[in-house]
């Protein structure tokens, strides 16, 4: 098997393109080989592990889809309760709404209301909890 050697062309400001049978640029890099940023238009397919390395990763997208059942936040070298504290989900509205693991308090924060429809019950250690009605009379003198 010959080895694939791609070079720059100096007439496309150095730029590598990839193109389709149609003529299409599928990857792009931007102004240098080496010290670019490449664009891909249309689909990306990966057959094997997906590794991204970086401070931030942004995905732009309507809907995220998971196949996988569990989702690891907070995964690094030498995972702890100290490590986790302030992890958790963060849904961007005119005001956050958050769920956060607070080390602390050993407890799970939420900075917003929880409904549950009628016929939903909570535990409380493996128990229901009873309904609770708290009520407020004022007395006048």
């Amino acid at each position: 098997m010959a080895d694939l050697i791609i070079k720059p062309n100096p007439s496309t400001g150095n730029k590598l393109i990839l193109q389709d049978q149609a003529g299409n640029a599928v990857l792009t890099t931007g102004d240098s080989v080496g010290a670019a940023i490449p664009t891909i238009s249309g689909n990306l397919t990966v057959a094997g592990t997906l590794t991204v390395e970086g401070a931030t990763t942004t995905i732009e997208s309507v809907t995220l889809t998971v196949d996988d059942k569990n989702i690891e936040l907070g995964s690094v070298d030498s995972p702890s309760d100290t490590t986790a504290d302030g992890g958790g989900i963060t849904l961007k509205g005119a005001t956050d709404k958050t769920i956060l693991w607070e080390n602390d308090t050993d407890s799970w924060n939420f900075n917003q209301n929880i409904e549950t429809s009628t016929t939903t019950k909570v535990k409380q250690k493996g128990a229901f909890m009873q309904n609770s009605f708290h009520q407020s009379w004022v007395m006048g003198g």
